[in-house]
C-alpha cells in the first residue's frame, strides 16, 4: 500500500531521541533536552502584538500563494539594506518555514537521477529531500581540521555530468561553522564553471560569534545570485520557530516553479503569521542582538566545560547553537558503547541529558548538542556529561 519513494526514505534521524526524552519528561523524570533546534526564549512582544492586531482586524483569510505583498516588500527591503542586493518581488516567495523552502526549492531544479552534493555531517532532512525528488544525495564528508566546511577541491572531486546542485547550510546546522566571504566566492566560482545551483540555507544568520560578519550568497553579485537559491526566515532570528514562515530568494524561472508546487501542495502560509513577520521584520531590530548574545554567552560556557573532558574534542561554533561534538576516543576506550546511537541513549537512560547522534548528520563519532536551553539547564547537562564520560 505505501509507495516505493516513502518506503526508501526515514523519519528525521531526530525523532528516535527526541520521542524517548518526551515520554521519560512526560513522567515526570528530569531530562535536560538538548536535542531541541529552536531558540528557548519567548517570541518578542511586538511581534506578537501585531498577530494580535491581525486576527483583531480580520486579516485571518487566504494569503496569495507566493505570500503577502507587504511581507515581500520587507524581504526586498531587508535584503537591499543588509546586503545591497534589490530582489523583485516575484523573486521571492514565502512558505510554511524554511524545511519547505528548502524541499520546493529541490522539488524545483532537480530531475531524476540528477546528482546533489551534500557536505556531510548535515542537516538531517537534506538527504531525504534529494531522494524524495528522485535524485541521487551526493554525500561528501568534510574534515574536523577545515572545522567541516567542505573545500573547493573536495566540491571538483566530486562533480560529475549528472552534478545538478550543493546544499550549503550557513552558518551550520548541526556544526555552527561559518563560511568566510573568500570561501563563498571560490565556491560560485566553482558552481559557476560547473553550472551548479547553490542552495544556501541562511537561517542562522544573524546567530554569529566572536565579531565575525556574515556574508550572504545574496552579497556577492547578480552571476552569484543567479546560480543560487537563498533560504532563509523568522524562525531562528525571532524565535519563531511554531510561526512557520520561511522564504526563498532566487530568479523567476526558479520562484515560478516553487509557486506551481506549493499551490498544489500546501497554498500560503498561515496570513496572521505572515503579519507578525512583517513586524519582525521592520520592527524594531534589538531583540535580535539581545537573543545573539544570550547565544554567545551560552557558547562560551560549553566550550569552556568541554574543554575540562579529556576524551572529547569539538571545533569553536561560530554561529548557530550547536556544537558537534567528537566522542569517538570515548567509544574506543568503552566496552558497552559502539557507536554515537549508543552513547546517546545511555546517556539519556542512565545521565538524563538528550543529544543526537551524530551518525543522523551522516557523521558517526559524534554528538550534536544544542545549547538553546536556559543556563541554568545547561550546567547540569555539563555536569552530567561529565560524569557519564567518566563513568565509562
Amino acid at each position: 500500500m505505501i509507495s516505493t519513494k516513502i518506503k526508501n526514505i526515514d523519519f528525521s534521524g531526530t525523532m528516535e531521541i527526541a520521542g524517548k526524552t518526551i515520554e521519560m519528561q512526560n513522567a515526570g523524570i528530569d531530562v535536560v533536552n538538548l536535542c531541541v533546534g529552536e531558540p528557548d526564549l519567548p517570541t518578542p512582544e511586538h511581534i506578537k502584538e501585531a498577530a494580535k492586531i491581525a486576527i483583531t482586524n480580520n486579516q485571518t483569510k487566504y494569503a496569495s500563494n507566493s505570500g503577502l505583498k507587504e511581507l515581500k516588500i520587507a524581504i526586498q527591503k531587508k535584503y537591499e539594506e543588509e546586503y545591497n542586493v534589490k530582489f523583485s518581488l516575484d523573486e521571492i516567495i514565502v512558505s510554511n518555514g524554511a524545511k519547505q523552502s528548502v524541499y520546493n526549492a529541490i522539488q524545483t531544479i532537480v530531475d531524476s537521477n540528477d546528482e546533489v552534493i551534500i557536505p556531510a555531517p548535515y542537516y538531517v532532512s537534506y538527504f531525504d529531500m534529494v531522494k524524495l525528488a528522485g535524485a541521487i544525495p551526493k554525500v561528501i564528508k568534510t574534515k574536523a581540521k577545515n572545522d567541516f566546511k567542505i573545500t573547493v577541491s573536495e566540491i571538483e572531486q566530486n562533480i560529475n555530468s549528472k552534478t545538478k546542485a550543493i546544499i550549503l547550510c550557513n552558518p551550520s546546522n548541526p556544526t555552527g561553522a561559518v563560511f568566510t566571504k573568500n570561501e563563498l566566492i571560490d565556491i560560485v566560482e566553482v558552481s559557476l564553471a560547473n553550472n551548479l545551483i547553490i542552495i544556501s540555507d541562511e537561517i542562522y544568520e544573524k546567530l554569529i560569534y566572536d565579531s565575525l560578519e556574515f556574508t550572504s550568497i545574496a552579497s556577492l553579485g547578480k552571476k552569484a545570485i543567479d546560480n543560487s537559491i537563498i533560504i532563509n526566515g523568522v524562525s531562528k532570528s525571532y524565535s519563531m520557530t511554531g510561526w512557520r514562515i520561511g522564504y526563498a530568494l532566487a530568479n523567476k524561472s526558479i520562484t515560478e516553479g516553487m509557486n506551481k508546487l506549493q499551490s498544489h501542495s500546501t497554498s500560503s502560509a498561515c496570513t496572521i503569521s505572515q503579519h507578525a513577520a512583517i513586524e519582525a521584520l521592520i520592527g524594531s531590530q534589538e531583540c535580535v542582538e539581545t537573543q545573539r548574545e544570550i547565544f554567545e554567552k551560552r557558547r562560551n560556557y560549553i566550550v569552556s566545560e568541554l574543554e575540562k573532558i579529556d576524551l572529547v574534542s569539538f571545533s569553536k561554533p561560530a554561529g548557530a547553537f550547536y556544537f558537534f561534538v567528537d566522542i569517538s576516543k570515548v567509544i574506543e576506550s568503552s566496552k558497552y558503547i559502539t557507536n554515537s546511537r549508543d552513547f546517546c541513549l545511555k546517556l539519556l537512560n542512565e545521565n538524563l541529558v538528550a543529544t543526537v547522534p551524530g551518525s543522523v548528520f551522516g557523521m558517526e563519532g559524534y554528538i550534536r548538542i544544542s545549547y538553546s536551553k536556559s543556563m541554568d539547564e545547561l550546567k547540569t547537562a555539563m555536569e552530567r556529561l561529565k560524569e557519564f564520560i567518566e563513568k565509562l
